[in-house]
């Protein structure tokens, strides 16, 4: 659940996009279209995997939060969803800025279906860059995970 309403997401677009403009002043008209991008991992123990996600060219995409979704065959449970020992570095190759100081426990900063880990502040990312999310896992017995983790926002496009 997005705990941002519209007109608060529209006034950071705002600032963003016209930060010299008055308050008074009319915004040109954005078309925000709520848009979400998944990437599928399968890391073994102690080993890592690095996905790319390319962010689509005719829009920004302002990211809101992250969620995901683990399968596991020795399940470690929160509330009866899976949590798994997974670490997760995303860095935006438009900024190359990275989303974390270092590599972050994955329940701590996404959404597992029970707790909502919106991200702290909404996150733009650029149309035509792309995100490299590292998964670690760390778990200590053998298992893989299957691992698929959304990127929950809004596509950002100047409507004419």
């Amino acid at each position: 659940m997005l705990r941002y309403s519209i007109q608060e997401i529209r006034d950071y677009l705002r600032t963003l996009y016209w930060p010299t403009l008055a308050p008074d002043q009319p915004v040109p008209p954005l078309l925000l279209t709520p848009y979400a991008y998944t990437l599928t991992f399968a890391v073994a123990q102690n080993a890592s995997q690095t996905l790319i996600q390319t962010i689509t060219s005719n829009a920004d995409f302002l990211l809101l939060g992250l969620r995901h979704r683990a399968n596991i065959a020795a399940a470690q449970n929160v509330s009866t969803k899976t949590a798994p020992f997974a670490r997760v570095m995303i860095i935006d190759s438009g900024s190359n800025e990275q989303f974390t100081q270092a590599a972050t426990d994955l329940e701590n900063i996404s959404e597992n279906g029970n707790v909502a880990r919106n991200l702290p502040f909404p996150r733009l990312i650029r149309g035509k860059s792309s995100l490299s999310v590292t998964v670690s896992n760390y778990a200590p017995v053998v298992e893989t995970y299957g691992l698929d983790i959304c990127f929950e926002g809004i596509n950002v496009r100047l409507y004419n």
